[in-house]
């Protein structure tokens, strides 16, 4: 929801792409603006300063989360709303779209008695959304399961769940090194941002702990000389590392919109030339026959 001018835009992400859903006269901006500070608990005088907050919503009998952030501009305030569907419920691996042997690696990795499972991948690239999955598989009564988050985005039954808070000293690092005194089996840290959370990560996985955490950065090798820049020993990311995921969404054809295209000769010569290059393993994993198309969400 952003000022441009003499209006205000309203614009959605969808699949990646921001389209404009409607355009509102701009001497309401500021009535809008606060209405969405009030229902997200946000200061309302507030102007000066960006501000997070959450509302939650019943919708068609669901129960939709949205997650707020507010920015100041020259003039005026922005205003973006992430929507959690929460009702959706969680997906598993192959729901998400790993494809394969992937999904039983993951597995394979997860069922270790310890050390540290890292998701990599830039902002909106469903890195929390794997981490879920993989704590829902983990999930059961003879497990004690924490997470620490910013924010909570879906509610775990039988998971301790906890949201980082900075403005009291609730950080990932202050909060994990609390998390270890808990007596967990396994931790979740949403995100490894600075030197003293990635040191008590590797700590808490060296000593019997697993630890999922997410990292930004461009592949899954990107990781390792990420955590290096954080002051991590090398052993010691060598002794705790089980598994590095990295990922991106991409868009599917819409089985309803697809229209057949001629593909050029010399494309599909190198094509093939590539999937001839393939190890064995990877090649026994192609699909078979015809790819009959997608859907529009992505994958």
């Amino acid at each position: 929801i952003e000022p441009v001018q003499d209006e205000t835009r309203v614009r959605y992400r969808i699949d990646g792409v921001l389209h404009t859903s409607i355009v509102l006269p701009r001497y309401i901006h500021s009535a809008v603006i606060s209405r969405i500070k009030v229902l997200s608990n946000l200061k309302i005088d507030e102007t000066r300063l960006p501000q997070d907050g959450r509302i939650r919503l019943t919708i068609g009998g669901r129960s939709v989360d949205f997650r707020v952030s507010t920015m100041p501009l020259l003039n005026s305030e922005k205003v973006v709303l992430r929507i959690l569907d929460t009702a959706s419920g969680l997906k598993n691996f192959a729901e998400l779209g790993f494809v394969g042997h992937t999904p039983a690696i993951i597995e394979e990795n997860l069922n270790k008695a310890q050390g540290m499972f890292l998701v990599c991948g830039p902002t909106g690239s469903g890195k929390s959304t794997t981490l879920y999955a993989a704590l829902n598989k983990l999930n059961d009564e003879g497990s004690n399961i924490i997470t620490l988050e910013d924010p909570v985005e879906y509610y775990l039954e039988g998971v301790n769940q906890s949201q980082v808070n900075p403005e009291i000293g609730l950080t990932f690092a202050s909060g994990l090194r609390s998390i270890l005194r808990q007596d967990p089996d396994i931790i979740m840290v949403g995100e490894i941002r600075d030197v003293e959370t990635a040191d008590l990560a590797i700590h808490a996985s060296l000593t019997g702990h697993i630890v999922l955490s997410t990292l930004h950065t461009n592949d899954a090798l990107g990781a390792i000389p990420r955590l290096v820049d954080m002051h991590v020993e090398p052993f010691l990311i060598a002794s705790t590392i089980n598994l590095v995921v990295a990922q991106r969404l991409v868009r599917r054809i819409c089985r309803y919109c697809q229209t057949e295209a001629k593909v050029p000769a010399e494309l599909v010569d190198k094509i093939k030339r590539t999937l001839v290059e393939l190890p064995e393993a990877m090649r026994a994993q192609l699909p078979r026959g015809e790819w009959k198309g997608g859907v529009a969400p992505r994958v």
